[in-house]
């Protein structure tokens, strides 16, 4: 019984050819770096490859039909019944190992080994071999045989007929590659060989082996693809935006831009080279983020670039951002959306309710989740999120190597660079090592950023010294030059009072400074450091029986009623007027601190950082035409310190105390900080072990040993520096982390931090129903099968917690699937205030109330909770 390459499985279920699927992914390939790629991307490929347009497209197809050719392999054809069948009546049955064959090793066997030997550049072989290699990532197994005179005879069979399919010629062709230049480009065709191949992998194609063979197919195929690209949002989408500031922010005339927005838009006016990376310094409230997408614009064009990943470090601050990048989106009239991510961005209405494909892949789960909108923006052409979605994409995470793809083909701007700490400045470094070689062009945004941390963002960049400048435009062009622009008009100069209120720890005397500052009104934000703290101080001004608008905010919300605290500040305390109240306060911990757009008369915060405390006041007077109470003319910040010097307690934990004692030696004798003017040197300050006291080097130097071991231990998450060369291969045989949601705690972690889990505490009638739907095996009880308005109704009551403090026991735990992906669903018991609690093995108990948040009381394991 003769066995050919159409008898040859690829597919089973329905049944499809390794001829037929070998070409499928090619055309597939080719129609992704036609329709899909950026310009810039192609033009850094065509380059770096030494190649034509035309001889390109020819040779990726070429690639890319290969990456299966593994599976031409006797162990691996014998694992389908139909073809066991088929092979015993053959007399072709192979030795069976016990360890399972991994078909990408055999590909990369064959071709490195046997098929390619004869390559002008052996090293080139090996590279692109390597590449085809990592298609599959993180999987264990055997290579298939290597001497079997049958299967090795269709090997070279396939990649014949692939090459005078896609090359049109007997010769074999390999592109030489200089070694500087395949770290950046190993990703960006192991990006494409996964994507093409997946797509290939799809329902578009399952009925293939039936009409591929005809005389259109290949056009079909053609179709199909670009189809594909189309609805699942892929496709290169692109929109004009003009060269001028006033022509992207057509809402900002020429006389009304800010000093900092001028000084952008001359630097691109009088750049002689592209800018590479720009980072925008300034005070809050000078229009940095138009600035920094006008910028982000602008040097999308130099690149050949089409739109932008905006990251932000909150799914709060990305839920605010994504509004605003829609209308500037739809002013010019562009008609897709803009994506948001983050993991709980699908309760935030960007949903997409078309039917997505399935995928005849053995990484169907990961395919499908790279289609779901949450996650195909990365690589759409316009998107907004979290910056952790940015950063995933340097670490050992399963296909991370499709958000340095996604990446490539847009630019970059990442928002409040401040606020990330020493662990997460690492894997940002490492990020924008990968940016620069990518070509990929950044824009950072800060208004309070140590030069410490600002020369190791632009080191990526340039090796030339930064100079101190604030507030400033500084660029690095793509040679490594260096230019710095001052920004001599500010708009806003202001003269902030400060006083230091030894109040810190007692909700008493707070909540009694509180209610003074607002008895004749006006709108005041109390900013504290720790949940636990700001439940306290909110529930001791409610039992005063506070006369105005009262407001917790903090991130132990429920998703769903965290979103609508979130508008409700908004609509107080925004840029619309209507519903700002006479008198309100609002208790809140750090997520008032970061991005959004509020303004308040007056500020009460906890001893901070230096740096963070300006994020602080940046809260207040932010908006020139808020009507404020004449007793507020001026705005006033109350610094609450420990009565006992250095009794930080809770506080010390959040933020390093020797960082709180520096930030009240500089403001003890100080009544006043000027806008901009004090600002660099404050910060500079804050963090400068110089200003310390002789007896305070022990805890600095103890501190600083704790940022070192912190930046040390993102190291075993991140992928190779460029420089070393992409080494895929090796990359995917170590991938050691999922980036599947339901192992979020336990992967690649982009933030420091105690390991989290998102639980959701249900009432009774509710869980039971749940429970009913839910599948129960081996490790548990599973829910899968639920409506879209399920599904929101359970995101919309979790929450994410601190994972020590579970204790599971006996109770009935339904761990989450599908979208529910990380989500632990508990039962509750509800009161007829709705509020609920769930009782732990330990005695301890979970507690969701309506006022005060998701909280934990009892049990040895809440001691010391924040």
């Amino acid at each position: 019984m003769r066995i050919g390459l159409l008898q040859v499985w690829a597919k089973t279920e329905p049944f499809q050819s390794i001829l037929t699927h070998s070409e499928l992914s090619g055309i597939v390939a080719q129609v992704i770096v036609k329709k899909a790629v950026a310009p810039g991307v192609r033009q850094k490929l065509l380059t770096a490859l030494s190649c034509t347009d035309e001889v390109f497209c020819n040779w990726i197809g070429y690639l890319v039909s290969l990456h299966d050719i593994g599976k031409v392999e006797g162990q691996f054809q014998y694992r389908w019944p139909p073809m066991k069948e088929r092979m015993d009546k053959a007399g072709l049955r192979p030795v069976l190992h016990e360890e399972s064959i991994r078909h990408e090793k055999t590909t990369w066997r064959c071709l490195r080994e046997r098929i390619w030997r004869t390559a002008g550049h052996r090293s080139e072989a090996k590279f692109y071999a390597d590449i085809l290699a990592a298609h599959h990532q993180g999987k264990s197994g055997a290579e298939g045989e290597r001497q079997n005179p049958f299967w090795n005879s269709l090997q070279e069979e396939l990649e014949h007929r692939m090459r005078l399919h896609f090359l049109h010629a007997e010769e074999l062709f390999l592109p030489a590659l200089e070694k500087k230049e395949r770290g950046s480009v190993g990703a960006l065709l192991l990006g494409i060989v996964i994507l093409s191949d997946w797509i290939a992998s799809s329902d578009y194609f399952a009925q293939a082996e039936t009409w591929f063979g005809q005389p259109d197919g290949q056009e079909y195929a053609e179709r199909l693809a670009e189809q594909f690209l189309e609805a699942s949002g892929l496709a290169a989408q692109t929109a004009e935006f003009g060269t001028e500031f006033c022509d992207v922010w057509p809402n900002i005339p020429k006389g009304g831009m800010r000093g900092l927005q001028t000084e952008v838009e001359t630097l691109f006016r009088q750049a002689e080279e592209r800018i590479s990376l720009v980072l925008l310094e300034a005070p809050m409230g000078e229009g940095k983020t138009e600035a920094g997408v006008y910028a982000a614009l602008h040097m999308a064009r130099q690149w050949g670039k089409q739109g932008f990943y905006v990251g932000l470090p909150t799914a709060a601050t990305s839920n605010q951002m994504v509004g605003r990048m829609r209308a500037l989106l739809e002013l010019h009239r562009f008609q897709k959306p803009v994506r948001l991510l983050h993991s709980t961005a699908w309760l935030a209405g960007d949903e997409d309710r078309r039917p997505w494909p399935g995928f005849e892949t053995e990484e169907a789960c990961y395919a499908a989740r790279w289609i779901l909108p949450v996650r195909r923006g990365l690589l759409g052409s316009y998107a907004v999120g979290t910056v952790d979605q940015a950063m995933m994409s340097v670490l050992l995470v399963k296909y991370g190597v499709l958000r340095l793809l996604g990446l490539a083909e847009k630019a970059l701007v990442i928002d409040e660079l401040h606020a990330y700490d020493v662990y997460m400045g690492e894997i940002l470094h490492r990020l924008l090592e990968w940016c620069r070689v990518l070509e990929i062009p950044v824009v950072l945004l800060s208004a309070t950023l140590p030069p410490e941390k600002k020369a190791q963002m632009l080191s990526a960049f340039t090796a030339e010294p930064i100079p101190a400048c604030y507030p400033s435009v500084t660029a690095v062009t793509e040679s490594g030059n260096v230019l710095v622009r001052p920004v001599g008009r500010t708009e806003k100069r202001q003269r902030t009072a400060v006083t230091l209120c030894p109040i810190l720890h007692q909700a008493e005397d707070i909540a009694a400074k509180a209610v003074e500052l607002t008895a004749e009104g006006g709108c005041l934000c109390v900013l504290l450091n720790t949940v636990r703290q700001a439940q306290e101080v909110y529930q001791t001004i409610k039992k005063g029986e506070f006369d105005g608008e009262l407001m917790l905010f903090h991130a132990r919300f429920p998703a769903g009623q965290r979103e609508e605290i979130e508008r409700h500040c908004i609509r107080l305390f925004g840029k619309e007027k209507k519903e700002r109240p006479r008198k309100a306060i609002l208790v809140a911990t750090q997520v008032a601190e970061q991005s959004l757009d509020v303004d308040f008369d007056v500020m009460m915060t906890a001893i901070a950082p230096m740096d963070l405390l300006f994020q602080r006041l940046g809260r207040m007077f932010r908006h020139e035409d808020t009507p404020r109470p004449p007793h507020f003319a001026a705005p006033h910040l109350y610094v609450l310190t420990p009565r006992e010097p250095g009794a930080f307690g809770a506080d010390g934990i959040v933020y390093p105390a020797c960082l709180l004692r520096q930030s009240i030696r500089l403001l003890e004798g100080r009544n006043v900080i000027r806008i901009p003017e004090d600002l660099p040197e404050l910060v500079a300050l804050g963090y400068d072990l110089k200003e310390a006291p002789p007896e305070e080097l022990r805890h600095w130097l103890e501190h600083l040993m704790e940022d070192q071991v912190r930046a040390a231990s993102s190291g075993c998450y991140l992928i190779n520096a460029p420089n070393k060369g992409y080494t895929p291969i090796r990359e995917a045989e170590k991938v050691r982390f999922d980036d599947l949601e339901r192992s979020s705690y336990l992967s690649a972690r982009t933030r420091l931090g105690e390991p989290t889990v998102r639980i959701a505490l249900l009432p009774p009638e509710r869980f039971r129903y749940f429970l009913g739907k839910s599948r129960r095996r081996d490790d548990g009880l599973f829910l899968s099968e639920t409506s879209r308005e399920e599904t929101r109704e359970i995101l919309k009551a979790s929450v994410s917690v601190r994972a020590r403090l579970l204790r599971h026991g006996d109770r009935e735990t339904i761990l989450g699937e599908g979208l529910l992906e990380g989500v632990e669903i508990y039962p509750g018991t509800q009161d007829k205030d709705g509020n609920m609690w769930c009782a732990q093995a330990d005695g301890s108990r979970i507690v969701a109330d309506r006022e005060l948040g998701i909280f934990f009381e009892g049990g040895d394991a809440c001691a010391g909770v924040v």
